[in-house]
């Protein structure tokens, strides 16, 4: 893309409401073909790398099991700082605490 015309900048000056000296208008003009140019660039690499990917396959992929793991209301008691009521207790993180 070629450089930018200061009639050009200026118009996207204004609908970024933005004032630019006349050197800024000149780096402007320079710069945003270069910066446009770029993006098109990451656009079409991305566009080919979305039709490289294949496909997940469930092929080999294990089902959800439920483990056998899980501790008892007993073991949590006596692995709990705070227990009352069969739940453990957190301080809380927001606000105000009574322990203050």
């Amino acid at each position: 893309m070629s450089a930018l015309t200061p009639e050009e900048i200026s118009h996207l000056a204004k609908l970024a409401r933005i004032s630019l000296s006349d050197a800024e208008q000149k780096q402007y003009s320079e710069q945003l073909p270069e910066i446009l140019d770029f993006v098109d660039q990451l656009q079409k690499a991305k566009a080919q790398e979305s039709h490289d990917i294949p496909a997940v396959s469930q092929e080999g992929l294990r089902e959800d099991e439920v483990g056998s793991d899980s501790l008892s209301l007993e073991q949590l008691e006596k692995l709990a700082p705070y227990w009352q009521d069969n739940q453990v207790e957190v301080p809380p993180v927001f606000g105000e605490s009574d322990d203050a």
